[in-house]
């Protein structure tokens, strides 16, 4: 029986080269994913994003979110149009009524809205735009010597290098979550390099330069500061600080507020989640997750009040904190909130910090950007970058109640009308324009999908 041939070779040999091709292609292809040629040389094990599900992205649709349409429209609007083709600008205005008040965008990139950007990217599958992206920040963010500044402009003669630890904080948590799916073995070294700015050798978030507000005659600014009392004295929040006005020798006086620089950590910038992963995977020193954890912990006020401290006063375990921020004697509730969700995160949320909130929003329908200490209420304008994260805390504590109500909130100011051309997205309103912000908008997208 004559053996069938294919262009003159036998089948055997055929099948035999075959194989052998496979196989040389296997290894190819696992040497190139082994590298990080492609897809990840050294593999980084990370908790897995959140994804909150169809139970809550249909609550929030029923608030007029709708997740896919919102995040459709952002990309538009403030990356097409409003940013570069690229980056998202920070905000984008829409037309006016009148002539002369023409659609426009900021001209400013924020590093924060970046990352928020790409992680959309990430976990919708887009390979394609979220490489882009990474590429565009490391040439426009990126400084020589590997930190990355907060702000780029859309204007080639403006230029600033402000560099700051929450910014930079979220870009590498951005970028940890790019590599596992997209990532290559520079990328590996990016994480690294940057986690070596932003944490000490021991694994903990590096002080950075903060301004807080304080009264003149108010010295002290932390619970824990008791350096002056004798044993068996305590501190009181008169003490901590201070009065409007009050006696003094007998006479009215008056305490003056006034900015003062410390160094310090934000607690807001202590996300505990990606110290947590990089500990496990050897980026950061053993034991970095537990001293931040109790970093945080330990700087919840108590004393009736159930709020976490603006930051430490020095370093991250330095058991000294700062319960002020941007306003005296008052509680700053979008970083607050924003430290509440690291923790739900990694599920050690104070019981009764999320009561209160539960409360403010569940009575009053909407989020304030203060709580006033001396009045003992909430206090100031609409705290909106701080709902994305509230929404969060609530799908964490299993919640839909509070995650119907905070869907509520912010679906009053969703843009309905159909012939709009940021048809879903989220506005503000402000100076009777209609002006829609990449972080809030992107955020929202991150929690509803």
């Amino acid at each position: 029986m004559q053996r069938r041939q294919i262009a003159g070779i036998g089948i055997g040999k055929f099948v035999t080269v075959a194989i052998i091709a496979a196989l040389a292609l296997g290894a190819v292809i696992f040497y190139l994913f082994y590298t990080g040629r492609f897809g990840g040389g050294n593999k980084l094990k990370l908790t897995s994003p959140t994804h909150v599900g169809h139970d809550y992205s249909d609550i929030a649709a029923d608030n007029n979110i709708v997740s896919d349409y919102l995040f459709g429209r952002t990309k538009k609007l403030n990356i097409e149009k409003g940013g570069d083709g690229v980056l998202a600008a920070t905000t984008h205005t829409i037309a006016g009524r009148l002539v002369t008040q023409e659609a426009e965008n900021s001209g400013v990139y924020e590093l924060t809205d970046q990352a928020l950007l790409l992680k959309c990217y990430v976990r919708s599958g887009d390979g394609a735009n979220a490489i882009a992206l990474k590429n565009e920040v490391t040439k426009r963010f990126r400084l020589s010597d590997g930190a990355y500044r907060t702000y780029v402009y859309s204007d080639a003669s403006r230029s600033e290098e402000l560099i700051t630890v929450s910014a930079s904080m979220a870009w590498l948590d951005a970028l940890a979550e790019y590599y596992v799916s997209y990532g290559n073995d520079d990328d590996y070294k990016e994480i690294c390099h940057l986690a070596g700015m932003l944490f000490d050798n021991d694994g903990r978030v590096v002080p950075e330069q903060l301004s807080i507000a304080k009264y003149a005659e108010s010295l002290y600014v932390s619970l824990e500061d008791t350096s002056g009392f004798e044993e068996g004295m305590e501190g009181s929040l008169e003490q901590l600080y201070g009065t409007i006005t009050g006696e003094a020798d007998g006479a009215e006086a008056t305490r003056d507020e006034l900015e003062a620089n410390i160094e310090g950590v934000l607690l807001s910038n202590i996300n505990l989640r990606l110290i947590r992963d990089l500990e496990n995977n050897g980026i950061l020193a053993q034991g970095a997750y537990e001293r931040a954890l109790k970093a945080v912990k330990d700087g919840f006020a108590g004393a009736g009040y159930s709020f976490y401290a603006y930051a430490t006063n020095g370093r991250m375990d330095s058991g000294d904190y700062i319960y002020t921020g941007q306003s005296t004697g008052a509680f700053d509730i979008t970083q607050n909130i924003k430290t509440m969700r690291n923790l739900a995160e990694v599920g050690e949320l104070d019981s009764a910090s999320f009561a209160e909130l539960k409360s403010l929003v569940m009575n009053d329908g909407r989020i304030f950007i203060e709580y006033v200490i001396m009045t003992g209420s909430y206090s100031g304008s609409e705290a909106f970058t701080a709902y994305s994260d509230a929404m969060m805390i609530a799908y964490y504590a299993g919640d839909k109640d509070l995650y119907d109500k905070l869907s509520n909130a912010i679906g009053k100011r969703v843009a309905t009308k159909s012939t709009s051309p940021a048809l879903y997205m989220i506005f503000r309103e402000e100076n009777e324009r209609y002006v829609f912000y990449a972080r809030e908008n992107l955020s929202v997208r991150l929690a509803t999908s």
